[in-house]
Parts: C-alpha cells; structure tokens; sequence
C-alpha cells in the first residue's frame, strides 16, 4: 500500500502535469481566441510555478518527517 507521504508527493507531480499540459494546449490551440485562451494559459503556467515551489517545500519538509 502506498504511503501517505508517497501519494501526497505523486499528487503534486500529477497537478503539475496537468496544469502545465493545459497551459501549453490552450497556447497552442486556443479555445476562444484573444485574450482569454493567453490569461488561462498564463495562469496556467503562474500555478504550476507555484506547484513546483509548493512539491519542493513539502519534499523537503517529509525528507525531516
């Protein structure tokens, strides 16, 4: 079985794949052209920056645990 601490880690990596992986696709092929497709993939990228700092944070908080 999979330990907490192991799924909370997979979680973030999985969220940080998704939200890059949509970030790009809405560049790419915009859903609705102009400046809604550009901000869903800018806030898209801005929360997977965040995810990585937050993944970082927690990997180094479980490595003391």
């Amino acid at each position: 079985m999979i330990g907490i601490k192991s799924f909370h880690l997979f979680f973030i990596a999985l969220s940080i794949l998704l939200s890059a992986w949509y970030g790009y696709f809405e560049y790419a092929t915009p859903s609705n052209p102009g400046n809604l497709s550009t901000s869903l993939s800018v806030i898209s990228f801005i929360v997977m920056f965040g995810l990585v700092y937050y993944g970082y944070s927690v990997f180094k908080k479980f490595r003391n645990i």
